[in-house]
């Protein structure tokens, strides 16, 4: 089977070191693992730091820059424009199907899809506009909420990466019977079981963006708060962001602390195989919605994770079975949780284990792309003009 695998984000680099371009080329490696020939069309296919191992041609297309285009009429061509190269590759490459990474202000997947009468599918990973709306600035709001409605519409099936996401894209009319629920994932592989010493400092991590809603805060203030208890902890933090800031000025000793910026994903993972906790508290966001890339990752790695105490991470987390679960943004729980965890290895390492195991046995890429090219050698997709 012929993939072409679209992400007209400009915000995601193929290339990159963010959660979501980790969630690309594993979900693409896990595809021609399966025996799909995929080609990855993105507007942002350079060299920006990581590598694709998969056999995959990376094909380049126009962005759509909705700040660029003062007016609507503008901003239309330019999806227009993106639309009529995204069906010249997908001719090219006699795709048999199109999976689609969701993004604003393009339609042109879709489009292509039901062109040349091949399945599409739309994977979907947040509220984008919503997003924007909150945390940036959104122009032309009405046609972006006009052109996502078209591909939600239009798309033979729907993946959300998580039960929450799904109930939201219920709630603006997508089909229940439309929606799967796939979450993020791990490959196994990449996570060889490295016993860790039970003596000695106990290093927490951090791995993330940096977004707003990555509580990076309250981490800060949790770890300073920690030290007073347990001064022997140390703590790493992996990522860049707009928090960085806040990363770079942090008043902590020079002993305990280290921040290493963003990394390419294999060097991260084999930083995580030296840490005993993977820290994600993330702030309180209306309809918790995320699928966190981190926490699949720190437990696969054999790390006990403490996290804010969100439905979807509860479930994950086994209601605390596989994982310390604390209030959202608060940094005297987190601290707690850190002195309880430096001062009774045995039960860390313990959790870390059962979430190991956990993980190993039901989140991976390759079940995760065995369900994408089940459904992509369905019925073609309809459009909805």
């Amino acid at each position: 089977m012929r993939v072409l695998y679209l992400s007209a984000d400009p915000g995601v680099p193929i290339l990159g070191h963010k959660g979501a371009s980790v969630h690309v080329r594993e979900l693409v490696a896990a595809m021609t693992s399966a025996g799909a020939t995929v080609t990855v069309v993105s507007p942002r296919i350079g060299a920006e730091g990581d590598l694709l191992s998969a056999p995959v041609e990376l094909v380049s297309i126009e962005p759509v820059l909705p700040r660029e285009h003062a007016n609507a009429n503008e901003l239309l061509c330019a999806v227009a424009r993106q639309g009529a190269q995204i069906r010249r590759i997908a001719e090219r490459l006699e795709a048999d199907a199109l999976y689609e990474r969701f993004s604003l202000f393009s339609d042109g997947g879709v489009r292509a899809a039901h062109a040349l009468r091949i399945p599409h599918v739309l994977e979907v990973n947040a509220p984008l506009r919503e997003e924007a709306q909150r945390y940036r600035t959104l122009p032309h709001e009405q046609l972006a909420a006009t052109i996502e409605r078209r591909v939600l519409a239009a798309t033979d099936r729907v993946f959300a990466v998580s039960e929450t996401l799904a109930r939201l894209l219920e709630e603006s009319d997508v089909a229940a019977d439309r929606i799967e629920v796939v979450p993020n994932a791990i490959d196994p592989a990449k996570f060889p079981f490295q016993g860790r010493s039970s003596e000695g400092r106990l290093t927490i991590g951090f791995v993330g963006s940096l977004k707003p809603w990555h509580g990076v805060e309250v981490l800060l203030d949790a770890f300073r708060r920690a030290l007073g208890d347990v001064p022997s902890l140390r703590l790493e933090i992996v990522g860049d962001g707009p928090a960085r800031a806040l990363v770079e000025h942090a008043d902590l000793p020079t002993d305990c602390f280290l921040y290493r910026r963003a990394l390419p994903h294999a060097e991260t993972l084999r930083l995580l195989s030296r840490w005993h906790v993977g820290a994600a508290p993330f702030l309180a966001v209306p309809n918790f919605y995320f699928s966190p890339l981190k926490l699949v990752e720190y437990m696969a790695a054999g790390l006990c994770s403490v996290a804010s105490d969100q439905p979807e991470i509860r479930e994950l987390l086994g209601g605390g079975e596989r994982g310390l679960l604390v209030p959202a943004g608060d940094a005297r729980a987190l601290a707690q949780a850190f002195v309880e965890l430096a001062r009774n290895p045995e039960r860390t390492s313990a959790i870390g284990l059962r979430a190991r195991e956990y993980v190993l046995k039901d989140r991976s890429w390759s079940r995760n792309a065995q369900r994408a090219l089940g459904v992509l050698r369905g019925r073609p997709a309809e459009l909805v003009a």
